[in-house]
């Protein structure tokens, strides 16, 4: 019996054209798990699942989502890795490969993730970039954004801070770091030619739905002065939607690691 092997698989990808990770009934083209599991089954030559860390919303981004599949055990992880490249679209990325124990599962194993959110208050978005940040239509104060950011720090339950919370499941969760600073480096390719951006980074054990971008539209309220940073006590504290912002962008968010 041909042995099957589990791999990990690291991926990147511009989220700009997909309705999200997850793939959906009559839509595998247009979501970034159906693009992956399409070359996974051509590849194994029968239908091969492809299970992610992240089920990123439509228009989201990853540096480093991760996925795993099971794959033949004779190829070899740059075979593997060299095989979805030649058949992907150019928006995905398998960035690398390697074998993982029988027992990993990207999601299930996942003890953390970085999300990242971009964003600008210039005039106009850059030129280059203007997919891939969001420009906010007023003036912020990063200082106080960041200051704000303590206040998120640790175990709480953040059903405030979603659009949409799981019935059966708890919606406490562990932030362990929150921060928000100029991001040096984020222009075309790497060269910083993107004046003004910044961005808001988020650790943490799990996150709800739209909980990223509804924190980050909270920050640039309270940045901008349209807010009291002791919104975030309310909504944490009461649960209330009510006291969050609103919910940021698709467009300046990347899943940027996922940690094991």
């Amino acid at each position: 019996m041909e042995k099957i092997k589990n791999f990990k698989l690291t991926v990147s990808y511009d989220g700009t054209s997909f309705r999200g990770w997850q793939k959906l009934p009559g839509t595998d083209s247009e979501t970034v798990q159906g693009r992956l599991e399409k070359v996974a089954s051509l590849l194994s030559g029968c239908e091969t699942a492809v299970n992610g860390a992240g089920r990123t919303d439509a228009g989201v981004h990853a540096i480093g989502q991760v996925a795993n599949v099971r794959l033949p055990g004779e190829l070899s992880c740059t075979e593997i890795r060299d095989y979805f490249n030649r058949y992907l679209p150019e928006t995905v990325r398998v960035v690398s490969c390697e074998e993982a124990s029988d027992r990993f599962h990207a999601r299930l194993s996942a003890k953390a993730k970085t999300y990242e959110y971009y964003f600008t208050t210039g005039e106009k978005p850059p030129v280059f970039e203007r997919k891939y940040v969001y420009r906010h239509p007023s003036a912020v104060d990063v200082s106080k954004m960041d200051d704000a950011c303590r206040l998120l720090i640790g175990t709480h339950d953040m059903k405030g801070f979603a659009t949409a919370v799981p019935k059966k499941k708890s919606s406490v969760r562990t932030i362990t770091g929150a921060s928000v600073s100029s991001a040096d480096g984020f222009g075309l390719f790497g060269h910083g030619n993107a004046p003004d951006v910044y961005v808001i980074k988020l650790t943490g054990d799990g996150f709800l739905y739209n909980e990223v971008r509804i924190i980050a539209g909270t920050l640039l309220e309270i940045g901008s002065g349209a807010m009291d940073a002791s919104n975030i006590t309310k909504a944490l504290e009461t649960g209330d939607r009510h006291f969050a912002g609103f919910t940021a962008p698709a467009s300046g968010l990347f899943l940027a690691k996922v940690y094991y």
